[in-house]
């Protein structure tokens, strides 16, 4: 009888361990690396004289040299737009500003789908300034669009200047996030009930990041290895057809009454028509600060719609 009941707790143990085990093949499979192989110059020799027809600078040049036409350097030329608050963080209200800048965005791909990205912005109106705006931005990272994949890396999207010296840039980068995010589409079954075109696509995306140090509204830092601040998300990109999209996210921060700043937002939003096509003209707008919740605290209660982004986009492709 006891040799029956051991026999039997084997299986169960094995039986256990080959789940675990297939889950893990799983999960590492979402992880693994997935280099291309090297493209090749004579892969493609039809020479494109139709502007329409052009895909990267390699159209444009007819050269086979400096990585043109090798998908590994992209990015785009934008204008950006909206209003800046001038109020501070208790909700005094000041006259507010327009901005008004180019932005340059480029991505360097030098490995599978890790990047080094950056954005470099010229202000025309450099009184419309906040505390969620930037001079630049930049991120290395794992950001591989297909569904299904993970995510990962470091992101410093904060009120960077230009005018900051070494101590501030090097205390705003541990400002910045690490993260780790996954992406998913609608299962095939439901993407085909709401389809509209090709295009149509519904995507969700999990995540969360994690800073070193954090700044409050005073311009203290605080934080440290283990006592930085943390916080987890949802959202979603819903393209609908002829890729017009709308697209949401949600945050939730699990030491808010400590951590959480007057410009973190609640949630965001966006919407628009993006093309990622080489020279195609793109129309975005994009809210990603300040945004709280009904019953929450407003710091900044004059805070609305047309204190997003709204972006004209070119996009090219090295």
């Amino acid at each position: 009888m006891i040799n029956c009941r051991n026999i039997f707790l084997k299986k169960i143990q094995l039986t256990v361990l080959f789940l675990f085990l297939f889950q893990l093949n799983f999960l590492k499979s979402q992880i693994v690396i997935e280099e291309e192989g090297k493209r090749l110059y004579y892969e493609r020799t039809k020479r494109i004289t139709k502007f329409s027809e052009m895909k990267d600078m390699r159209d444009v040049f007819h050269k086979d040299k400096f990585l043109l036409g090798k998908n590994r350097i992209m990015g785009n030329i934008s204008y950006n737009t909206g209003r800046v608050l001038m109020g501070d963080n208790n909700g005094h209200k000041k006259p507010s500003e327009i901005r008004s800048a180019i932005g340059f965005y480029t991505r360097i791909r030098f490995y599978e789908e890790f990047s080094f990205n950056s954005t470099f912005y010229i202000d025309f109106n450099e009184k419309a300034s906040a505390i969620w705006t930037s001079n630049y931005t930049y991120s290395i990272g794992r950001y591989n669009w297909r569904p299904d994949k993970f995510n990962y890396g470091y992101e410093n999207y904060l009120n960077n200047r230009y005018s900051d010296g070494f101590k501030k840039i090097g205390e705003k980068f541990l400002e910045g996030y690490y993260f780790v995010s996954y992406s998913h589409n609608l299962p095939e079954k439901q993407t085909q009930k709401i389809k509209l075109d090709e295009s149509t696509n519904f995507k969700l995306t999990y995540f969360t990041r994690y800073a070193i140090k954090y700044r409050d509204g005073n311009e203290v830092i605080h934080g440290g290895l283990t006592s930085g601040k943390f916080l987890v998300g949802a959202g979603f990109r819903y393209t609908i057809l002829r890729k017009i999209y709308i697209e949401s996210a949600v945050y939730y921060y699990p030491e808010d009454k400590l951590k959480k700043q007057p410009w973190d937002p609640d949630y965001t939003y966006g919407f628009g028509y993006f093309d990622w096509r080489s020279f195609r003209l793109s129309l975005t707008y994009g809210n990603w600060a300040v945004n709280r919740y009904p019953w929450n605290k407003k710091f900044y209660p004059d805070y609305g719609l047309q204190d997003g982004n709204f972006r004209i986009i070119a996009n090219w492709i090295w």
